[in-house]
């Protein structure tokens, strides 16, 4: 019997909504596995409007008012921002994990839910990715790395082996960890950092080597 297919929805209509819709329909293309109903946004000027053919069906609140099966997909490149999504809705709203049908993981790590992998990735051995994870394609993780929820890997980053990244942290376009370190809760690694060291919570470093620039006020995060 043929399955029928998810319906989902994309949470956000930003660019990188699009980027996410785009893998949506390249795993499409392998088992027709999902029905794409359209985005959501809490930016009312853009309900009512298309996005690649798809409509933007309104804001957060139409979570609650449609079908308890619908599934859904955090298109938000912040993770401390997507938290804050997840906070606000109904535990029982099911999210979906999106992987790319170009992705590379070793059948001994582990994604979990509500997590994006983009095109290009490799997951080596043994590495727990946590919920909510945002992937960026052409990043590679190395074995034995866990990776905590909310934490935003952006494109061509390399994460070295035994690496322990924690939640809501933030790793720029194309930087690049040493073995055996650990990157602390909700801190931002600038683009193109080479981290030798460890990383102190709620700081920004960046450059090569990576060196820290400043804490963050958590109440003021910087925007990325």
């Amino acid at each position: 019997m043929t399955k029928k297919p998810i319906k989902i929805v994309i949470i956000s209509a930003a660019g990188f909504a699009e980027e996410v819709l785009f893998t949506i329909q390249e795993c499409n293309k392998k088992s027709s596995k999902y029905e794409i109903l359209g985005f959501i946004d809490d930016n009312t000027s853009l309900h009512g409007k298309k996005i690649k053919t798809f409509p933007v069906l309104g804001g957060l609140e139409w979570i609650e008012k449609n079908s308890s099966e619908i599934r859904y997909v955090l298109a938000i490149g912040d993770g401390f921002i997507r938290k804050k999504i997840i906070e606000k809705l109904n535990k029982k709203v099911k999210f979906e994990t999106i992987i790319h049908p170009t992705v590379l993981c070793h059948e001994s790590s582990s994604i979990g839910v509500g997590s994006i992998i983009q095109p290009y990735c490799i997951i080596q051995p043994n590495v727990k990715i946590g919920k909510y994870v945002m992937v960026n394609f052409q990043s590679c993780i190395s074995h034995d790395c866990i990776i905590e929820d909310f934490v935003s890997i952006q494109p061509n980053v390399h994460i070295s082996g035994a690496n322990i990244i924690e939640e809501e942290t933030y790793v720029g376009v194309s930087s690049t960890t040493k073995e055996d370190l650990s990157i602390g809760k909700k801190s931002i690694i600038g683009a193109a950092s080479v981290v030798l060291d460890n990383v102190k919570s709620t700081s920004i470093y960046f450059g090569n080597p990576a060196k820290f620039y400043k804490k963050i006020d958590i109440h003021n995060r910087p925007k990325l």
